[in-house]
């Protein structure tokens, strides 16, 4: 027996299959709410006490130890052949210092337990905006500026993740904190 379908008013479309709409596009905007924020917000409350907060017995978080160490696998060329390779022999001296302040910057707070989360929150934050914006639009070859146009997205989206920020990072920190990621191997700015 066929049953038809002529006559039948579902208030719009009933489709069997995948409708394709070419008219509009939808952009989705994720904004960061509660997880890190809230727990910035709680590790930011022990530093203001005592500007220690939890003690590390002198001993890195292993999230943070990740960051530190160089990666064995995959690139493992330093700061400067990235930077050379990528065409940004410009950015070299800049480069070095701002990641040597950055690693001197985690070590001045190596006895704060507190401390060390909110580096290693803030370089996962880093890590993973560069993974999931800039390198695929390094990977489609696109030009310096629009590769630099997203580094600089990815640097006030984190900038304004940190709230009230009582380590006192700035854009320049950030930055730093991208070379110290590039320079032990977990990020790059040319083709893989």
């Amino acid at each position: 027996m066929f049953t038809g379908q002529s006559h039948n008013d579902v208030g719009g479309d009933l489709v069997g299959g995948d409708k394709v709409d070419n008219r509009k596009t939808t952009v989705i905007q994720l904004a960061a709410t509660g997880g890190a924020d809230e727990e910035l917000a709680a590790l930011y409350e022990k530093l203001k006490a005592d500007g220690v907060g939890d003690a590390s017995h002198g001993k890195f978080s292993e999230k943070l130890q990740h960051y530190m160490s160089a990666t064995t696998d995959g690139d493992v060329r330093g700061l400067e052949a990235k930077l050379r390779d990528s065409g940004r022999e410009e950015q070299l001296y800049a480069a070095t210092d701002l990641k040597e302040r950055a690693f001197k910057s985690i070590m001045r707070y190596q006895t704060s337990r507190t401390a060390q989360r909110v580096f290693t929150i803030v370089l996962s934050e880093l890590h993973a905006r560069f993974t999931l914006t800039v390198t695929p639009v390094i990977q489609e070859g696109a030009d310096r500026v629009a590769v630099d146009h997203c580094i600089h997205a990815i640097l006030q989206a984190t900038k304004n993740m940190l709230g009230e920020n009582v380590l006192e990072f700035d854009v320049m920190d950030l930055f730093g904190l991208l070379y110290y990621l590039g320079g032990n191997c977990h990020i790059r700015w040319d083709k893989c």
